[in-house]
């Protein structure tokens, strides 16, 4: 009995009726202020390998946002969505290419690695209305 209803509890949780689309994440980045909404998607998206990432899954994090002792718990997708813009609104000031002021924020974690070029690889399933 407990097996069944851990089988169940599981396949309600990753079942794609609750997952988050693209444009869900766009419309709400765009209604928040996120500057470079459809630059910020493409980081969600290679974050996450299209929302379905471990990290995600258990963490809601959308951006791999890591403190020292691993990565950060958001109580929504959409909280992570707000931190981000928070990180976004103290760094980033307009001055430069988006994709360059995240390679020089060094987001990815090293700088050796061509993060903006892995991001502007990256396709949009899907249209993007809001």
């Amino acid at each position: 009995m407990k097996i069944m209803l851990l089988v169940i509890i599981g396949i309600c949780i990753y079942s794609p009726i609750f997952a988050v689309t693209e444009n869900e994440v766009y419309c709400y980045m765009n209604s928040i202020g996120i500057q470079h909404s459809e630059v910020v998607l493409k980081q969600a998206i290679y974050e996450t390998g299209h929302f379905k990432s471990r990290i995600f899954k258990s963490r809601n994090n959308l951006f791999g946002f890591r403190r020292s002792k691993g990565y950060l718990k958001f109580k929504s997708w959409k909280s992570c969505v707000d931190f981000y813009k928070k990180w976004q609104d103290k760094y980033y000031h307009g001055e430069e290419d988006y994709y360059q002021f995240l390679q020089k924020k060094n987001f990815a974690g090293s700088k050796k690695f061509n993060y903006a070029k892995q991001l502007k690889n990256i396709k949009i399933r899907g249209s993007l209305n809001c």
